[in-house]
């Protein structure tokens, strides 16, 4: 379902209403570049590689060894094949199954950017700290459960009970806070390198602010889509509906937010997995995907 809609959403996603998934990318590259230091042209794996704005901003920073950009969306890889130029291997995989891909301790620096929508955190920072070399680091950035907030609250709350809006936030895996979010990494066994709580304040002036920020930023839509059924043509009815009956509402204004961290995989630390099954592709349940170019 989540390739789905982000193959649909893909021509339109860095259009990023309000930039507010370029706001976060960049203080998530500053972490990196007040670390590189300790980055020696690091084989670097982005897990949810997107349209390629992570890869591409840091690969212009920073030296990079071998890269990698893995999405469940081939929509969005073949955007992440134009923007990259064949600066990139790129695979589509669900992020938590990347160690049949990648093989285990392989990676140097990892990138996790606005994954926990729609994974599970836990298995996912499990699979991180497999991929990650002793001593490696990993960039996180994630919405917390009180990031926008105010869009399905108080007058709000009636339309978000309809759609089953809270009910998709409860269900994701995003952390209730950022002390949540660090104490999940920690949990997991990653050191805390660098971290800050980014809130941006934004405004939806209309519907349309509404319409554009849910529809095309992917997690909006994909928890709509879950929830209710929701598909374009009866989206875009409903929509048209709710533009009407709750124009008095507005303006809106709510307060984004994202956790933001840095972390590194102890350097002495030991998987403990057995790592030859892991390797081992007739142990996988789905052949490993081509690379696309």
């Amino acid at each position: 379902m989540v390739s789905r809609i982000y193959n649909r959403v893909a021509d339109r996603y860095d259009e990023d209403w309000s930039g507010l998934y370029a706001a976060a990318r960049k203080h998530c590259l500053g972490q990196i570049i007040e670390h590189a230091d300790e980055l020696d042209r690091p084989a670097t794996l982005d897990l949810g590689v997107g349209t390629g704005n992570s890869l591409k901003e840091l690969r212009d920073l920073l030296p990079l060894g071998e890269c990698t950009g893995l999405d469940v969306s081939a929509g969005m890889l073949q955007r992440s094949a134009d923007k990259l130029d064949n600066g990139a291997r790129l695979l589509q995989a669900d992020a938590v199954d990347a160690i049949r891909y990648v093989p285990p301790e392989s990676i140097d620096l990892l990138l996790c950017h606005f994954l926990l929508s729609f994974v599970d955190a836990s298995r996912l920072y499990r699979t991180a700290y497999r991929l990650l070399r002793p001593g490696a680091m990993i960039s996180l950035a994630t919405s917390t459960r009180g990031s926008l907030r105010e869009t399905y609250s108080g007058r709000f709350s009636r339309a978000a009970r309809l759609l089953g809006v809270q009910r998709a936030v409860n269900a994701a895996s995003t952390p209730a806070d950022h002390s949540e979010c660090l104490e999940e990494l920690r949990a997991h066994g990653f050191d805390i390198v660098a971290e800050r709580l980014y809130r941006q304040p934004v405004s939806f002036d209309s519907f349309a602010d509404v319409r554009d920020w849910a529809l095309n930023s992917g997690w909006a839509a994909a928890a709509l889509d879950d929830r209710i059924g929701l598909r374009v043509a009866i989206g875009t009815a409903v929509f048209s509906l709710a533009r009407i009956l709750m124009h008095p509402l507005y303006p809106v204004h709510a307060m984004s937010e994202f956790s933001i961290v840095l972390a590194r995989k102890p350097p002495t630390s030991n998987n403990g997995y057995n790592t030859a099954i892991d390797r081992d592709p007739t142990k996988s349940a789905c052949p490993i995907p081509p690379a696309v170019n």
